[in-house]
């Protein structure tokens, strides 16, 4: 007699939150792509494969069932551990994504009760033991992400983690939840650009009945470990040039404003750059997308010591709103800013069609160095995939540091800034407005009033200028 009890191999194809650039066009084609939605309501995005009825005695230990047998037989093989208290959630305190209350309830503890002795001993060849594990988990404190799950939500990162450091497939994790394996990589991915060759994962639901006994994670590896390794050294030699001409100080403001300076000096924002989503399209070829701009930042601000984390969500631009886009949240002595370096390209302002003429945009724009939260959301909406704090300090934001930034329309302030950058010979003078009501009155009074004419030197007789009202900046060519 056929046994009722069988195996579901489901394959799920992550797609990574931008692989065609930096666009969506709803909230709901963002939340498909990074699969919170039922996967079946997209199927465009996921394979589902599933396998004929199968008997147990291909599962598991040749033994016959029959109808007497067959609840008991499932009983074992379905059995899971009771969670503690702290293990009933994924998330450390945090009310932005409200899982349900069983959301976790399929966590098993390391252990994973109903491994077999070949499900162990692949996690055992890559590490996943007790001592591994805690070793793990202390490599990873601190960084942002990391630090926003719980016990179990640890373990289970740092699982998976170690699965895609290694290359591996089919091993199993802690978990019976596909919804905690869906949540917890992008959380994975978020804290670690270094693992450029991972576009996605697979997994495979081990179910006896209607109930799931374990799940096998594989990482979906774009490269093998060869060329892994190649790439990996070509980048650290390109880092470690890099980093040679970073400044040395105490001060993260300057480390910080290093990075943004060397990402968009030696980067052009190219839609059809190879590699775009991760660090190689950064370093190896020079040109990218948001994602591989915010995550080579990480990389490089990572390398210097700086915490930083990835930010995915929306911006509204001059053609269209709600486009996808990916920046940074970074740690700067001991505050929380956004950061976001594809946005102070100049050639993203070109190529997409924010600006047509290159000649009037600086070759960095400051406006996205080191903002609070009421700046960044006043062109971005970031995404509730993470929890992001409110960034409210302007202690280290790059006008403020540059004495750029104006609280008041004050015109002897004004001239004094253009006699400093007449004598740096910098090629602008760029004005950073605290409000609304100081950046109309500046206008008014410097442009449309041409009160600017009485602070320039040399020839006067006409002067360029670029506004940028969402950031409230304006900025006049010397």
């Amino acid at each position: 007699m056929k046994s009722r009890t069988a195996i579901v191999t489901a394959v799920l194809i992550l797609i990574m939150a931008l692989l065609t650039g930096c666009r969506y066009e709803s909230l709901e084609d963002y939340l498909k792509a990074l699969g919170i939605l039922d996967p079946m309501e997209y199927d465009d995005q996921v394979v589902i494969e599933q396998t004929e009825d199968v008997s147990s005695a291909d599962l598991f230990e040749p033994i016959v069932v029959d109808d007497t047998k067959e609840e008991e037989a499932a009983a074992e093989y379905s059995s899971t551990d009771e969670p503690k208290d702290d293990e009933t959630s994924l998330f450390e305190g945090f009310d932005f994504h409200a899982p349900d209350a069983d959301f976790f309830m399929g966590y098993q503890g390391f252990g994973g009760s109903g491994l077999d002795a070949d499900d162990k001993k692949k996690r055992e060849d890559i590490g996943i033991t007790d001592d591994g594990m805690e070793a793990k988990k202390r490599q990873q404190e601190g960084l942002y992400a990391y630090e926003r799950l719980t016990d179990s939500g640890k373990t289970l990162y740092v699982e998976i983690l170690t699965i895609m450091e290694n290359l591996a497939e089919d091993v199993c994790v802690s978990t019976t939840s596909d919804e905690a394996i869906e949540l917890v990589f992008d959380y994975c991915m978020a804290d670690h650009p270094e693992i450029f060759y991972v576009d996605g994962y697979h997994y495979t639901n081990y179910s006896v009945g209607d109930t799931i006994t374990k799940i096998s994670f594989t990482g979906n590896y774009i490269y093998d470990s060869d060329e892994v390794k190649s790439r990996k050294r070509r980048i650290n030699e390109v880092v470690n040039r890099a980093l040679a001409k970073a400044p040395s100080s105490d001060d993260d403001y300057y480390a910080i404003r290093y990075v943004y300076e060397y990402l968009i000096e030696n980067t052009d924002y190219d839609m059809s750059a190879n590699d775009n989503q991760n660090i190689c399209s950064v370093f190896l070829d020079g040109r990218s997308v948001c994602n591989g701009y915010a995550k080579a930042a990480q990389y490089l601000l990572g390398k210097l010591g700086i915490s930083s984390t990835l930010v995915t969500g929306f911006v509204n631009t001059k053609n269209s709103s709600e486009v996808r886009h990916a920046w940074n949240l970074v740690r700067c002595n001991n505050a929380y800013y956004y950061f976001d370096v594809t946005w102070g390209d100049a050639s993203y302002q070109t190529v997409s069609g924010e600006s047509a003429d290159a000649s009037k945009l600086p070759d960095v724009n400051y406006d996205y160095l080191n903002v609070t939260t009421d700046e960044i959301e006043r062109t971005h909406r970031i995404s509730d995939e993470i929890y992001m704090p409110v960034c409210s300090s302007l202690t280290d934001n790059f006008y403020v540091r540059e004495d750029e930034y104006f609280t008041r329309a004050e015109l002897t302030l004004v001239d004094e800034l253009f006699d400093r950058r007449y004598k740096d010979g910098s090629g602008n003078v760029t004005i950073k407005c605290a409000t609304d009501e100081v950046y109309d009155e500046l206008f008014e009074q410097l442009i449309t009033e041409h009160k600017v004419f009485d602070y320039m030197q040399g020839d006067t007789s006409q002067i360029s200028y670029t506004t940028f009202e969402d950031t409230r900046t304006i900025m006049f060519w010397l």
